[in-house]
């Protein structure tokens, strides 16, 4: 040994130690000066843990011992100085983790080093299950406060390699050696007691992960073991309690690895899944857990992406990320186009005579993976990587989509909910489904409460109506409604359609100054807000939005429609300029010339404007501030844009926040609790609730009135049905709506005419005298004529009819 003090070598500035161990064996380590004397004894590596200590190695030189911090060049090492390496026991925490490990591992690896000599059980089991129970033991010492202690115990576990050797045992041609490694393996499958509470099991995510992770490539397609600890470990992540937080020490990026080959190896089993749709294949269990895990691995997955996304290091992983994400989208398309093969045609193609194969086989075959292709089109809308190229799948092929969400039954109606975002790519028939999945069913059947009857006076029509809505529970809204007029016997499916468009045109009325009708198009309806001259409007809003609901529910036309400023606050979304061009084309005007006027115009205050705003209500003129001190602040060209947006905002919205308040509260009895009744209207813009609740707004089509009716009693060609349709075109558009009205009690035709019935029409010959006047039955279309002997005789009794005050009830049943 060099005298101490002695200088390193200067063409190098090393120095070079000469460490003896205590067997007497030499091992020769070149230094660097800034070199630690720990790390210079890592280099030989570690002793074994024993039970509560650690064997730990250290040095001594000139007889003492050598700090593991100090560096070669503090201490002034020589070149080719001696180090007197030996181990000493250093007390750790969690010793009989640590021991307990160690103890696996080595067992684990005798075993496999041992593979065709005569093997005894070595009981791994048994051990792990040791190791187990010593990992609540230190829970419980800490007062099962906390799970650190847990997650340290099962971090020792990852440390030691114990994951890797117990698969690598699993994976030798010895049979009790693969059976005592399998039984070891399977106790993270079940870490707690049956009775106990769930300690352990939260926590093993990443020991399963590394279980799955150290499974050679070729032996993981099949393993049962292998599939059972995937499925434990989106069992462990799919937990409400879990958080990323639990990973503990294990990198993200070591977690975003493994999952990323779990979530791949879903995504392909999704695939064949939903392509094996149309050719029978596939076990509906094994695939709903395929689709368990591929939900759960792509969702954490994407989290571990988010985290980690301006990690450099990542973008490979991106990249083969977004490889999968193209083949899943790829599944779905192909899936669509088969699906499209075999839908019926359009009216207008049927009508042509195109051959066409049934809908229901496809209906069948597209159900069976109907929860597959729901959750990666949910999958790929979540991802930025894919979200153009879905949006362009689901533009190319909207038929597809239609019946996609048509088959949609409850179970999925609330996992869909995001496609509502995608609104504008559905046809209406979609975005109408997604609305009234929103709505309860109308109880029907021997468990059906009782009907909720109401006897109405058509003299008192409102108040009548009044007390039996507005104070009926939501248990008896939801039954079947039954309407009778007093001193009328008529009842049924006509009498209620009736009395919902008689309501609903009374409560919509503006002489009631519930609702106030847009200057140019009178039929569309916001809300008035000088309605407070009625003592009970705020009740009547509330019953109006009752009635509405009740409408959609029972898919009635009332034949009232909705303002753009009214359905956008029922939907929770924003008023803009354009917004209100109907309600008050006077406001929406001067809101665009203040817009578009010169800025140094505006700037000058030729205008005259402040916060503020003036308004005439009950006679007398207001001011209202647009915010606190608003008055005194002027309009320039750099806030006119805030001026008009909070102008709106207290013109359509502040000042009758009461009245949609109570409307909103009567609309949403309609609803579940637990529902958000803002959701109904995810799916729609205000062209869709004109067609659910309004109806047609066009002019009846007699010729397609005419196609849509059969006869009983009568021919086409009879002189009597000539005649007929003589005289209803020779009516008003009013008359001929009366007409319809007497008939079916539909006040509007649905967006799709007399096809959106249900049924066809029909015209019975009457036994009554030729005297009488035409009767009706409501309820199933029925129109009973009597055969009148002249085209004018037949206009004059259709004529009475049609007066407002004879076509309404007259008749009906």
């Amino acid at each position: 040994m060099a005298p101490p003090g002695a200088a390193a070598a200067p063409e190098t500035g090393a120095v070079q130690l000469l460490l003896r161990n205590v067997d007497s064996r030499t091992t020769v380590i070149r230094a660097r000066r800034e070199d630690t004397v720990g790390s210079v004894l890592d280099r030989l590596g570690n002793g074994v843990a024993a039970s509560g200590a650690e064997q730990r190695l250290r040095a001594v030189h000139a007889g003492r011992e050598l700090p593991r911090g100090a560096t070669v060049g503090e201490l002034g090492l020589p070149w080719d100085a001696t180090l007197h390496v030996s181990y000493r026991l250093v007390p750790t925490p969690h010793g009989d983790a640590w021991r307990l490990a160690s103890e696996i591992a080595a067992a684990a690896r005798l075993a496999a080093a041992t593979v065709g000599q005569p093997y005894a059980a070595a009981s791994l089991e048994l051990q792990v299950r040791r190791f187990l129970d010593s990992a609540r033991a230190a829970h419980q010492r800490k007062s099962n406060s906390a799970l650190g202690p847990v997650a340290e115990h099962l971090g020792i576990f990852l440390r030691r390699g114990v994951p890797g050797v117990l698969v690598q045992l699993y994976q030798s041609d010895d049979k009790r050696r693969r059976t005592d490694a399998e039984r070891a393996i399977r106790c993270f499958l079940s870490p707690d007691p049956p009775a106990g509470k769930s300690i352990v099991k939260a926590l093993t995510a990443p020991v399963l992960l590394e279980f799955c992770e150290s499974f050679a490539t070729g032996a993981r397609k099949g393993d049962p073991l292998y599939a059972a600890l995937r499925d434990m470990v989106a069992t462990v992540l799919s937990d409400p309690e879990w958080t990323p937080g639990l990973w503990g020490d294990v990198p993200r990026r070591r977690v975003a690895e493994q999952l990323i080959r779990l979530a791949r190896e879903t995504a392909v089993a999704v695939i064949v899944e939903i392509a094996g749709a149309y050719r029978s294949r596939g076990h509906p269990a094994a695939a709903f857990g395929n689709l368990v895990e591929f939900k759960t691995f792509w969702s954490v997955l994407r989290q571990q992406v988010l985290e980690l996304d301006a990690d450099t290091p990542l973008r490979p992983w991106r990249k083969a990320l977004s490889q999968t994400l193209e083949a899943l989208l790829k599944s779905v398309e192909d899936c669509m186009t088969r699906f499209e093969m075999n839908l019926p045609p359009p009216p207008a193609a049927a009508a042509a005579g195109r051959k066409h194969t049934s809908s229901s086989s496809a209906l069948t075959k597209w159900t069976a993976s109907l929860h597959s292709v729901w959750a990666v089109l949910a999958e790929l809308d979540a991802w930025s990587d894919a979200h153009h190229a879905m949006r362009t799948t689901l533009a190319a092929h909207p038929r597809a989509v239609t019946a996609l969400v048509l088959t949609a039954g409850s179970e999925l109606s609330e996992s869909i909910r995001w496609i509502t975002r995608h609104r504008d790519l559905l046809e209406f028939e979609a975005r109408r489904h997604l609305a009234m999945a929103m709505l309860p069913e109308i109880v029907r059947g021997a468990d059906a409460p009782p009907p909720h009857e109401m006897l109405i006076d058509r003299g008192r029509l409102l108040p009548d109506s009044f007390g039996y809505i507005a104070h009926a529970t939501p248990q008896e809204l939801r039954a079947v409604l039954s309407v009778a007029f007093k001193h009328e016997q008529a009842t049924g499916p006509g009498v209620l359609r009736e009395w919902f468009c008689l309501v609903c045109q009374a409560l919509f009325n503006p002489r009631l100054v519930l609702f106030s009708a847009c200057p140019q198009d009178r039929r569309r309806f916001f809300i008035n807000p000088t309605s407070v001259v009625d003592p009970l409007h705020l009740e009547y809003f509330e019953f109006a939005g009752r009635m509405i609901a009740l409408a959609l529910r029972h898919k009635i036309h009332a034949g009232v429609f909705f303002d753009q400023t009214l359905f956008l606050q029922l939907a929770g979304r924003p008023i803009t300029l354009d917004d209100i061009a109907e309600a008050d084309p006077s406001l929406h005007a001067s809101c665009k010339k203040i817009l578009e006027m010169d800025p140094s115009l505006v700037d000058s205050n030729i205008l005259e404007l402040t916060f503020a705003r003036e308004d005439e209500m009950l006679g007398s003129r207001t001011v209202t501030e647009l915010f606190p001190g608003g008055k005194d602040i002027a309009v320039t060209s750099e806030n006119r844009c805030q001026y008009i947006d909070l102008l709106i905002q207290d013109r359509f919205v502040n000042c009758t926040r009461r009245q949609l308040a109570y409307f909103a509260a009567g609309f949403r009895i309609m609803f579940n609790k637990w529902k958000p009744w803002t959701e109904f209207f995810a799916s729609l813009d205000v062209e869709d609730f004109d067609r659910m609740l309004g109806g047609s707004k066009g002019t009846i089509d007699v010729n397609e009135w005419r196609a849509q009716t059969d006869y009983r009693g009568y021919k086409e060609k009879c002189r009597q049905i000539k005649w007929f349709w003589k005289a209803v075109e020779n009516m008003t558009v009013e008359q001929q709506g009366r007409l319809l009205f007497f008939w079916t009690s539909v006040k509007c035709l649905p967006s799709d005419g007399f096809s959106g019935l249900g049924c066809r029409l029909f015209i019975y010959r009457a036994s009554s005298s030729r005297d009488h006047l035409p009767t009706s039955q409501t309820c199933f279309y029925h129109l009973n004529l009597p055969a009148y002997t002249s085209l004018s005789m037949m206009q004059r009794r259709l004529h009475m009819i049609v007066q407002e005050h004879v076509s309404s009830g007259f008749g009906a049943s």
